[in-house]
């Protein structure tokens, strides 16, 4: 079956096929950013989803578009990496000399 398909059929699927995973892909982006972020125009996340969700490429966009209320960075769902710079500790004394005498 696969083999009797025309150039133009291929075309179509791939087409479709693309469209999907752009709109999947841009829904999956706009759901994250939503969770991760502190705020958002109008204060209410569970209507921005059910925008994003309900309007199939239109949601993301405009909740790209309308949504942030900034463009401050967003709180990450988990640290990762060591801590910034301004929550490190300074070091209290430099690690002793161990090698044993003076050379």
């Amino acid at each position: 079956m696969l083999g009797s398909l025309s150039l133009q059929s291929w075309l179509i699927v791939v087409g479709i096929v693309t469209w999907g995973a752009v709109q999947y892909g841009l829904a999956y982006w706009t759901l994250r950013d939503l969770a991760r972020r502190p705020r958002v125009r109008g204060d209410n996340k569970v209507v921005w989803a059910l925008i994003i969700l309900i309007i199939p490429l239109g949601g993301a966009l405009l909740y790209a578009t309308m949504g942030p209320t900034s463009f401050l960075p967003r709180h990450p769902l988990r640290p990762s990496g060591p801590p910034p710079v301004s929550e490190r500790k300074p070091p209290s004394s430099p690690p002793p000399d161990r090698s044993g005498g003076e050379r």
